[in-house]
């Protein structure tokens, strides 16, 4: 049975000992990785907290490590701080070598990533190890990049994708209110809040009041058409206009705001027929002019009909971009990317509850 749990003070020596015993198998097999003094506390604590390890325990023994971080400047310098998760010295003890520890604790950080709403895992290892990058390949990592790292280190640098598909993210502006809709509201008000609301926004200044005005109509349109769509494969839409979340976390609508703030809920809090999802932001996939084929351009589904899809297809593709900086796919409009899977909720009953804990 494996247990894994945060390591505190007093294991200190505990993790030294996990180390040190990798490090004598490595050397035993001709591939070293760490020096002695490299595993000690006095020097791995100049990088890490204690907070940072997590020991994992095979049939009540200390068995394996890792120490997990979300701001890694020395190998990943241009990440900013919390938008990854960082994995190192990962380290198993031979007496539980094979009974899948290395698993476990990848799993747990992937588990991590979800709590904080991170969506990406990133880890470096050495790159001359092959049955070493194995275990990280098939736990869903990709190697982004190789380098040679002071003249003699070679390392490989991987990205791991943390998709979480049971629970709703709403992003928001820090400060206001979560949970609002422009298309709740009479077509003129909704221009007003939204002409007021962006003044401030430098991100924003450029924009002209027609590309509103043909935002709203858009806005207002696809809202009456996801409705339409939804009551058709038996939803029960309360609201008029739904309220906007992603499936999973998503780095990308983070950027939409200054100070960008979010709200997860389990998609088991709220009624299966309430919440209505597309592949893909909803303008895209109602775009007839993108359509390449698939069976999901045009499709609205249930919460179990998303999930066949995703099974079927993985998540929608997902190009970097950046809002608040004006930074976008070459050559592609926002509007015409798909970036997440898009979950509408029609009903304020579970909302409330979320609104009185704000």
């Amino acid at each position: 049975m494996i247990q894994i749990k945060q390591a505190a003070e007093s294991d200190i020596p505990v993790i030294e000992d996990i180390l040190a015993d990798t490090v004598v198998w490595l050397n035993s097999i001709d591939k070293p990785l760490w020096t002695e003094n490299q595993i000690k506390w006095a020097r791995l604590s100049r990088d890490f907290d204690i907070s940072d390890f997590y020991i994992a325990c095979f049939d009540g023994k200390p068995a394996a490590c890792m120490a997990v971080i979300d701001y890694d400047p020395e190998f990943w310098a241009d990440i900013p701080k919390g938008e990854s998760l960082f994995i190192h010295k990962v380290a198993v003890k031979r007496f539980a070598a094979g009974q899948g520890l290395s698993d476990a604790l990848i799993e747990h950080a992937k588990e991590m990533c979800v709590d904080r709403g991170i969506c990406e895992l990133r880890l470096d290892c050495h790159s001359l190890i092959p049955k070493l990058r194995a275990v990280y390949e098939r736990n869903g990592f990709v190697c982004v990049d190789e380098k040679v790292l002071y003249g003699k280190y070679h390392t490989a640098f991987y990205l791991c994708e943390v998709y979480d598909t049971n629970h709703l993210y709403h992003y928001y502006e820090k400060g206001t209110p979560p949970f609002r809709t422009l298309t709740s509201l009479p077509f003129e008000e909704a221009k007003a809040v939204m002409i007021s609301g962006l003044a401030d926004k430098t991100m924003f200044n450029d924009l002209q009041p027609t590309w509103i005005d043909n935002f709203l109509r858009l806005r207002y349109d696809s809202d009456k058409t996801l409705r339409e769509r939804f009551s058709s494969i038996g939803g029960k839409p309360a609201r008029t206009s739904p309220v906007y979340f992603t499936l999973g976390a998503n780095k990308g609508m983070k950027t939409w705001f200054e100070e960008p703030a979010w709200i997860k809920i389990p998609m088991s809090e709220f009624d299966a027929d309430t919440v209505s999802f597309t592949y893909g932001d909803s303008f895209a996939v109602f775009n007839e002019a993108l359509n390449t084929g698939e069976d999901w351009w045009g499709q609205i589904y249930k919460y179990d009909g998303i999930m066949r899809v995703i099974e079927k297809y993985g998540f929608p593709e997902d190009p970097p971009y950046n809002m608040r900086n004006k930074i976008f796919p070459e050559g592609r409009h926002i509007n015409h990317c798909l970036k997440f899977v898009e979950a509408h909720v029609w009903s304020d009953e579970v909302l409330n509850k979320y609104r009185t804990m704000e």
